[in-house]
């Protein structure tokens, strides 16, 4: 009895953290991925969630959860199948590597991540995946932090509209 009361308060626990996230995820699918949270806790494990475009039945988000939190790859996908960006996280804290693309899929900038923050020298491509240049995430030119943020942005209004 007491290790289903657990299992339940875990549940109830996560549907509530992920109630914020009525517009990006249905009811459905925030049951679901509360879940997996909570099997990747109970469990000790690795699981794994997707929503997928409604329109395209392609992927959109697909994360992954250890012992509860996210944990390992993060992916986002454009409308169109792309990758939007991919990154990783650790024990809940983005790590390592990250990477954002343009809507035609090649290769916007890349960079490193550590404790949620940008270290290191990025890269930064154009529309052609032609290497612009290398610097620290805040000296990246502005129209290039720009694009990413149009993608971003263009990225969760499809989401949010149900496409």
């Amino acid at each position: 009895m007491g290790k289903k009361f657990k299992l339940l308060l875990l549940t109830l626990g996560a549907l509530t953290l992920f109630s914020a996230c009525s517009s990006v995820y249905t009811e459905e699918e925030m049951r679901v991925r509360g879940m997996m949270m909570v099997l990747s806790k109970s469990l000790g494990g690795t699981t794994s969630f997707e929503k997928r475009w409604k329109t395209t039945n392609k992927a959109a988000i697909v994360e992954n959860f250890k012992n509860g939190v996210r944990d390992g790859e993060l992916r986002r996908y454009y409308l169109n199948g792309n990758l939007l960006m991919k990154l990783y996280f650790e024990a809940g804290n983005v790590e390592g590597p990250w990477e954002d693309y343009y809507p035609n899929g090649k290769l916007l900038m890349s960079g490193q991540m550590k404790a949620n923050k940008e270290v290191g020298n990025w890269k930064y491509y154009d529309e052609n995946g032609n290497l612009l240049g290398e610097a620290p995430y805040n000296q990246i030119p502005k129209a290039i932090r720009d694009a990413k943020e149009k993608n971003i942005d263009q990225f969760w209004k499809d989401i949010t509209a149900g496409k």
